[in-house]
């Protein structure tokens, strides 16, 4: 592969890549969610990812926990807001590559409120699909406190008890496709 050849605008492909949140519900089990609707670039002036700029808007009505009630209650003002915040977002502000690890640090804005984030991603590799696309695959994990972005709701029961988690946990298997 030409060492160049990773240079440029890379789009990430809606197909190929997921974005996971999962959160623990009364404390004793994990609950799940999709965004399935996103979009975004990476644009690169080297062939190692190093100094690239991360572009990414996420539709908050795109969620899917496959609770259709969940889901409802997810998009509501109690959470997400979606029919006022439709989108959240993420721009990258420094990116440095060691080897096979990314440090990404950037700007997370969900509900007018924005915040910096640090995350390391693994560069999986580059490779050909059948079609000849030039394709990169990146996997993320990230904890994010759900208060700091203004989504508090939650219930209290048996003194202690709370219905919700504060945190988080945010996973992503990224796949981009180099712009032609």
């Amino acid at each position: 592969m030409d060492v160049n050849e990773n240079k440029g605008v890379w789009l990430i492909d809606p197909v190929h890549t997921k974005i996971r949140f999962e959160t623990k519900y009364l404390m004793i089990t994990s609950v799940s969610g999709w965004f399935t609707q996103f979009e975004g670039t990476v644009t690169t002036p080297t062939n190692d990812f190093n100094n690239s700029d991360i572009r990414l808007t996420v539709y908050t009505a795109s969620l899917y926990t496959g609770n259709q009630e969940r889901d409802n209650h997810l998009r509501s003002p109690d959470f997400f807001n979606t029919k006022q915040f439709p989108t959240l977002t993420f721009r990258s502000t420094v990116i440095k590559v060691a080897d096979k690890k990314v440090n990404v640090i950037g700007d997370l804005r969900i509900k007018n409120i924005t915040e910096t984030i640090r995350f390391d991603a693994a560069f999986i590799g580059c490779v050909r699909d059948p079609i000849g696309n030039l394709k990169a695959g990146f996997e993320i994990s990230l904890t994010l406190n759900r208060k700091d972005f203004d989504i508090s709701w939650n219930q209290f029961f048996d003194k202690a008890g709370v219905l919700v988690s504060d945190e988080v946990k945010i996973f992503c298997d990224v796949q981009l496709l180099k712009a032609s």
